[in-house]
């Protein structure tokens, strides 16, 4: 997480140009600066704990695996013993769960399968492939090797070993590694509270009828569920008209949240109330970010607490900007420190067109040519009420502040939708 007394020489923010449209960099340092991380903490079972962040380090009680055991379906010998003898007895067979560990004698081998305990003395596998078997005994030409295809307790985990490291999030592979140490709970930070509306008068939800002028409503479901994939449980607390008084009682309903997001109504026009509502009642921190779709972002804290985010109304902006911004604030109150995502270089197949000045996010389709090249093509039209050049593509297609589109054939910077949590 950043340091909060670290004063960006870059972000001369927000208290002293609230209009100032800081880039994507410094907007969510200065967003990020401002968390704090929760104290609260609760324990749930491994069932409920894929997403997670870890409140503690976890470290292991026991080794992985625990027992010498075969790598492969075969025969544990001694290997001196091929020095002497190429015919050996077999006196027993140790099954996964049924081990058969008694000492080997001279000339002795014991059947094994992938898995099972293996004899104390055994220090090699002959492969079953490589045997000729009759009857009790069998005989081999192969040129085996100390401690071939043997697993040794702690060649995964030692005892004691760190496992997982407090803040973080806990993937299905971390799951599987505590369960195998018998571990059944695991402490994590208590999520965050979020709550999330939309604002306008033109907005219905789905159950109404459109009347002349209206639209259905999609960013609130839209956010729901790009946080509900991140981890993230929301509270929906529907749809804000476009008047000062209804966005009022709206964000006196801070005190419950430590989050609240909206969507729509944080431009210019006559109906744009949300930035004016946060000055009431609280700290805006900025309004504008250098970066398309996404421009006008209202971001500040309440005085009741709750930090708020004013998402664009553009269906596309809100995702952009709460991917952008809102999730790794969100994280950061766990303690999560945010990662760049990995940018790949691909080969553009169409001519990107863009104004100079702001960063642009354009949605791209990447795959690998017949030639194994990793090629992006647009999704098309890249204004940002588009949604479905969102549904169409898999990456988004980055062009820097400066510059003026890209070229047919170029390289250009792409970061595919997986690098996100929400994606």
């Amino acid at each position: 997480m950043p340091d909060n007394n670290n004063k960006d020489s870059n972000n001369n923010t927000c208290a002293d140009q609230p209009q100032a449209a800081l880039t994507i960099d410094e907007a969510r340092n200065a967003i990020l600066r401002l968390i704090p991380v929760t104290t609260k903490t609760e324990t749930v079972s491994l069932a409920n704990a894929i997403g997670r962040i870890t409140a503690t380090d976890c470290h292991a009680v026991r080794n992985i695996p625990p027992f010498r055991n075969s790598a492969m379906d075969g025969y544990a010998i001694r290997e001196q013993d091929l020095k002497t003898d190429r015919r050996f007895k077999i006196i027993a067979t140790s099954l996964a769960g049924h081990p058969h560990t008694n000492h080997l004698s001279e000339g002795e081998a014991v059947r094994v399968t992938t898995g099972a305990a293996i004899p104390d003395n055994a220090d090699a596998i002959v492969i079953q492939e490589l045997v000729n078997k009759d009857a009790d005994t069998f005989t081999t030409n192969a040129v085996v090797k100390t401690n071939q295809y043997i697993r040794n307790p702690g060649d995964d985990i030692a005892d004691k070993q760190q496992l997982i490291s407090a803040n973080s999030a806990l993937k299905a592979a971390d799951i599987g590694l505590l369960a195998a140490q018998g571990i059944e709970q695991v402490e994590v930070f208590a999520k965050a509270r979020v709550g999330v509306f939309s604002t306008g008068d033109e907005l219905c939800d789905s159950q109404q009828t459109l009347k002349s002028g209206q639209i259905y409503d999609s960013n609130r479901i839209t956010i729901q569920s790009l946080l509900k994939k991140a981890g993230v449980d929301t509270v929906d607390l529907g749809i804000c008209r476009d008047n000062r008084s209804d966005l009022q009682r709206m964000m006196e309903l801070g005190t419950e949240f430590d989050f609240l997001l909206s969507s729509g109504g944080v431009s210019v026009g006559e109906a744009d109330h949300v930035k004016d509502a946060l000055e009431n009642s609280g700290e805006l921190l900025f309004w504008k970010v250098a970066m398309k779709p996404g421009k006008p972002l209202v971001s500040g804290k309440l005085h009741n607490g709750a930090f708020y985010f004013g998402l664009p109304g553009n269906p596309v902006s809100s995702m952009v900007t709460c991917i952008q911004f809102v999730i790794p604030a969100i994280q950061a109150m766990s303690g999560v420190k945010f990662q760049t995502p990995i940018s790949l270089q691909a080969k553009s197949l169409s001519e990107l067109k863009k104004e100079p000045g702001r960063f642009e996010f354009q949605r791209g389709k990447v795959y690998n040519d017949e030639n194994g090249e990793l090629t992006v093509s647009t999704t098309g039209l890249q204004d940002s009420h588009v949604l479905s050049s969102m549904t169409q593509a898999n990456c988004f297609i980055c062009l820097d502040q400066f510059v003026s589109g890209a070229k047919q054939g170029e390289q250009v910077s792409i970061i595919l939708f997986d690098s996100y949590p929400a994606l």
